[in-house]
């Protein structure tokens, strides 16, 4: 069998192809750890059992395991009845009725008069997808009407 002569002249070589060549490795590696990982995993998996078994069955650490399993616990006993006793605080305070007052509804007469058109014009808007209305009126004439109106209804 013949020898091959391997020459490694790394002077000829670029910068360019130096990082390509660096880029090809790193991504091959990269398919290479992701393809094994399912491997790797059963071994430390299998592995951390094993340590699991020494440190809590053998050297008596499930004393230590079952206070933390019983300080825990309490402590999620003690926030699942605050959070109980806040919920039921508000049932008490607010859940036995509707406190929210709701506006009286809006007659024609008053949208006729908002608007000034009649009540034919208002029937025919209503019926209308869509409604761009342009008028001359400013923010300040709306306001003025709105204290006129609750003005007289007092």
């Amino acid at each position: 069998m013949p020898k091959i002569e391997i020459r490694d002249r790394p002077e000829f070589k670029s910068f360019l192809r130096n990082m390509a060549e660096l880029g090809i490795t790193a991504i091959v590696w990269g398919i290479w750890v992701y393809l094994f990982l399912p491997v790797i995993d059963i071994i430390l998996w299998i592995f951390g059992a094993r340590q699991f078994y020494i440190e809590v069955i053998q050297k008596v650490g499930y004393k230590e395991f079952l206070a933390l399993t019983n300080r825990m616990g309490l402590i999620v006993l003690i926030v699942f009845i605050v959070m109980r006793s806040w919920g039921y605080y508000n049932y008490l305070r607010f859940g036995r009725g509707n406190m929210r007052k709701s506006l009286p509804p809006l007659h024609i007469e008053h949208l006729t008069e908002f608007f000034r058109i009649s009540r034919d014009r208002l029937s025919e808007i209503k019926s209308k997808k869509e409604v761009i209305l342009s008028s001359g009126e400013t923010i300040e004439d709306i306001d003025g009407w709105l204290i006129n109106k609750r003005d007289k209804s007092r």
